[in-house]
């Protein structure tokens, strides 16, 4: 990574702090250049942790399956196994890239004419089930900042008829979407990859209607991870390395304004995904609700 500095950066002249008035001269951390080389650094980091991600996903994508690791989720003969019907599986199955940690669709508060976001929509999956449940009336749009997956998606929605579902390219962090018009979000295991998940929480509260509501699944973490774990950038792309704790997470969630009402907390995602219980990690079903008042 390259972080670009000032080449005054280590310079004194004698318009800085103290320097002709004989105060004490500003420690780093009040010295604006340093300021701003640091919140620098900070943006390629976030940058680069998206580029990784969207390097990851769009080899899913072009590969047609998430079968082979690297991202989040277990593998499509493991999707069934995290809530979705044989049916539905095989309904959509191009749709199908193993990539999630639950079914948010199942959790029931979708209904006929309901405007639904999905949040990292993917090839589509959570998007369609959505659909057959809004109805011609309604209208599913999935945002994904990965080009490739967003034009799978589309390709998908052509295929299998869909003419209530719209895919948008866009950060979930920054949403291409108007404020105050979807009936309820959804997202299946996407946001723990987000950098700035208080971002995602707040655009999400603009974006939905009074008394609107989030059914998401999402990986948590039931403990900190190690060093070493934090910076691994496979497990940033499977879903491990970017996750919150639980009580960091339920707390962002309420500091943007939402209700929480926790439906189920799967530890056992862990050995589905990796065959193994080393990681500290849950699969958190929930729903987030924007008061109507």
């Amino acid at each position: 990574m390259v972080v670009l500095v000032p080449l005054f950066l280590g310079a004194r002249c004698c318009c800085e702090g103290g320097c002709c008035t004989g105060k004490k001269v500003s420690s780093k951390k009040d010295n604006p250049v340093q300021k701003i080389a640091s919140a620098q650094k900070v943006t390629d980091e976030l940058s680069d942790q998206k580029k990784i991600i969207q390097e990851s996903y769009a080899a899913v994508a072009q590969e047609g399956t998430g079968c082979c690791g690297g991202c989040c989720g277990g593998g499509c003969d493991l999707s069934n196994t995290i809530g979705y019907t044989r049916e539905e599986l095989d309904m959509f199955a191009d749709a199908n890239l193993g990539l999630g940690c639950g079914h948010p669709v199942s959790l029931g508060y979708i209904k006929a004419g309901d405007v639904v976001l999905d949040l990292g929509s993917g090839a589509g999956l959570d998007c369609f089930l959505a659909a057959r449940k809004v109805g011609v009336q309604g209208k599913v749009l999935g945002v994904d900042m990965t080009p490739a997956m967003i034009k799978k998606a589309r390709e998908n929605a052509i295929k299998y008829g869909f003419n209530n579902v719209e895919f948008r390219l866009g950060d979930i962090e920054s949403l291409p979407v108007e404020s105050n018009s979807i009936d309820v979000i959804m997202s299946n295991c996407v946001i723990n990859l987000a950098p700035q998940k208080h971002l995602v929480f707040k655009e999400a509260a603009r974006v939905l209607k009074k008394g609107g509501f989030m059914a998401i699944s999402d990986v948590v973490l039931l403990k900190d991870l190690t060093e070493n774990q934090k910076k691994d950038s496979t497990l940033l792309c499977a879903c491990v390395s970017g996750a919150l704790l639980k009580d960091a997470y339920i707390d962002l969630l309420k500091k943007a304004g939402f209700e929480v009402t926790i439906i189920d907390e799967d530890r056992d995602i862990n050995k589905k995904w990796f065959d193994s219980d080393e990681l500290p990690i849950a699969s958190l079903k929930f729903i987030a609700t924007k008061p109507k008042n």
